[in-house]
């Protein structure tokens, strides 16, 4: 598992992952911001 960590592979794709979503939040309509976030917060509250 440390290994992940410290592949340069991982750290690239999190970051253009965390871009995009930066990028999605920022650019589109507040009334799709909402339904956006609200379905984040929900599947990462199912996964736990």
């Amino acid at each position: 598992m440390r290994n992940i960590g410290k592949s340069g592979f991982v750290w690239p794709f999190i970051g253009g992952f965390l871009l995009g979503a930066i990028g999605l939040v920022t650019l589109e309509p507040a009334a799709v911001t909402r339904t956006l976030v609200t379905n984040v917060a929900t599947a990462a509250h199912l996964a736990h």
